[in-house]
């Protein structure tokens, strides 16, 4: 696996990774309304091209193509962190992470913050991010929960 920047030519795979990560991979989780609410904030390659571009993107490829994809916006905020379904436990997010954390030390970042889903949650808890708050969201109309972490980067690791 290879982790490298992104660039314009990825948006099509990661809108579909994108859209498979919430509709697919979340639906123990979620029910499907919220999956669908949730998916309908990126309908298009173009829309997210829009959101990355000016963020610090991370795409992992591997042999099939795009693997996941990990953005942090300028302010430190961990925007997206999404893999494909077929790439849960194998590593893949958690090679994201290590890299974005990385890049964030380098940039200047002291710490970073997120609002993760449920899966988000427990995947980030182990890697030290503290829990705030859990927040309920209204999205076109369909009420969810995510969850308000922090991360002190000079206490970031592994577990």
């Amino acid at each position: 696996m290879l982790i490298r920047d992104y660039t314009r030519a990825d948006a099509d795979d990661l809108e579909a990774i994108f859209q498979s990560a919430v509709l697919e991979g979340s639906a123990p989780l979620y029910t499907i309304e919220q999956r669908k609410a949730w998916a309908a904030r990126i309908t298009d390659p173009s829309a997210l091209h829009d959101r990355l571009k000016d963020q610090t993107c991370l795409v992992a490829v591997g042999d099939s193509g795009a693997l996941g994809f990990a953005a942090l916006q300028i302010n430190g905020h961990l925007d997206m962190l999404f893999v494909r379904p077929d790439q849960r436990r194998r590593g893949t997010a958690g090679a994201l992470h290590d890299a974005l954390l990385e890049r964030a030390v380098s940039n200047g970042h002291a710490g970073l913050s997120v609002h993760a889903s449920h899966l988000a949650r427990r995947f980030l808890a182990k890697r030290n991010w503290q829990l705030v708050r859990t927040e309920t969201v209204n999205l076109h109309g369909v009420t969810l929960e995510h969850h308000y972490m922090t991360l002190q980067l000079a206490q970031a690791g592994k577990p």
